[in-house]
């Protein structure tokens, strides 16, 4: 459990609270305590209050928010053939951004020791100290954020303790985490705001992560919200990498259109050769991606009749083809009751690239302000 001092923080960081009264109203304490504990992080060096500018009638409110220069967190998004790097201030301000070309089935010790070369050679000489690292990986991970856990086309990483490894090339504090799942933080993090979130990645695999009340739900074991095995009615007996077959990975994700057009023989090498086939209405593309929003969107029905969330969020390559969508929004409205989606909205994510690398600077910074000198100063 947070102490009070900390949750006061995590109020101020996440924009729940902007002034001593939300502290007092968010937290349901006392204006007294509220203040006390935000006197103590003023004190500390963790907060600082700003006045509030313009002409107004009356005292004018002072604004809380994290005090600039505590140190720098670093975010990595590991893609197929290159990873993708922010160096960032603990308040969220980017101070440098990088692209590393390392393929990930170089594997973990390659990958990741080439991104820590990276971000040495592209940090200011004058940042501030370096506090966490968050990874972001197109698979599952296990709930201490340590280990990747039986990825389909990450070999060589499956049970790596990734944070044990990130701590001696990087030398902090380091956590792995799904990009599904970042991209919901990160999505977050631009559109504030309560209520539940379902988003739903669809590129070469198939991610999905949760948000409730605005917070990450992971689950017992970390896997919540991972429908990429759930097993497809009347789909291909094809075989996926978990021992079963007719899986939602292996005949919906985007590596298993391609798979389609290359057995049909369509020459396709990559998302962008899909991409540009559906826009030029070549019909095997088209019903192959029409027929994956159907089979995902099935799945995803069930999901929103237990859940009931507000708002179902898809991000990849896929999700940009119009006909995707539309096969994804029937589906859900024609397989779900009319009041479970009375209020639900159907979007696509506001850039997905800089959503995840929003959100693993969000997680990073979250470790960084858990443990080691910071947590210490927090109290």
């Amino acid at each position: 459990m947070a102490s009070p001092h900390a949750s006061v923080l995590d109020e101020v960081r996440s924009g729940r609270a902007a002034s001593r009264a939300d502290v007092a109203r968010v937290l349901a304490v006392s204006a007294s305590t509220a203040s006390a504990r935000v006197d103590a992080l003023v004190r500390r060096g963790l907060l600082v209050e700003h006045s509030e500018t313009g002409a107004r009638v009356g005292r004018r409110p002072r604004r809380l928010s994290l005090r600039p220069g505590l140190g720098t967190v670093a975010a990595v998004e590991l893609g197929p053939v290159r990873a993708r790097t922010v160096l960032a201030d603990l308040t969220g301000e980017v101070l440098c951004v990088g692209d590393v070309p390392v393929p990930l089935t170089r594997g973990p010790e390659e990958v990741l020791g080439a991104v820590a070369e990276a971000l040495r050679a592209q940090a200011p000489d004058d940042r501030p100290p370096l506090h966490a690292v968050c990874v972001g990986v197109p698979g599952p991970v296990g709930p201490a954020l340590d280990h990747v856990v039986a990825p389909a086309r990450m070999p060589g990483w499956n049970g790596v303790d990734v944070a044990a490894l990130g701590q001696r090339l990087f030398g902090v504090p380091t956590m792995v985490e799904n990009d599904a799942n970042l991209i919901a933080v990160g999505q977050h993090q631009h559109r504030p705001g309560g209520g539940q979130r379902v988003v739903v990645t669809v590129d070469a695999g198939i991610g999905c992560g949760v948000l409730v009340d605005g917070r990450l739900f992971r689950g017992a074991s970390g896997m919540a919200g991972d429908i990429s095995h759930t097993t497809v009615a009347d789909a291909p007996e094809i075989p996926c990498s978990c021992g079963r077959t007719a899986c939602l990975d292996v005949v919906a994700s985007g590596s298993a259109l391609l798979d389609s057009l290359t057995a049909a023989g369509v020459a396709a090498e990559g998302m962008h050769d899909l991409i540009r086939m559906v826009h030029d209405g070549q019909p095997l593309a088209t019903g192959l991606v029409r027929e994956a929003g159907e089979r995902i969107g099935a799945v995803l029905s069930t999901v929103i009749s237990f859940f009931n969330p507000d708002e179902l969020v898809l991000a990849g390559p896929v999700s940009s083809l119009p006909t995707f969508m539309a096969a994804l929004r029937s589906t859900v409205y024609a397989s779900c009751l009319p009041a479970t989606t009375a209020s639900l909205t159907i979007t696509r994510a506001d850039d997905e690239g800089e959503a995840t690398l929003a959100g693993a600077v969000r997680v990073a910074a979250d470790k960084a302000f858990a443990e080691g000198p910071l947590a210490a100063r927090i109290g």
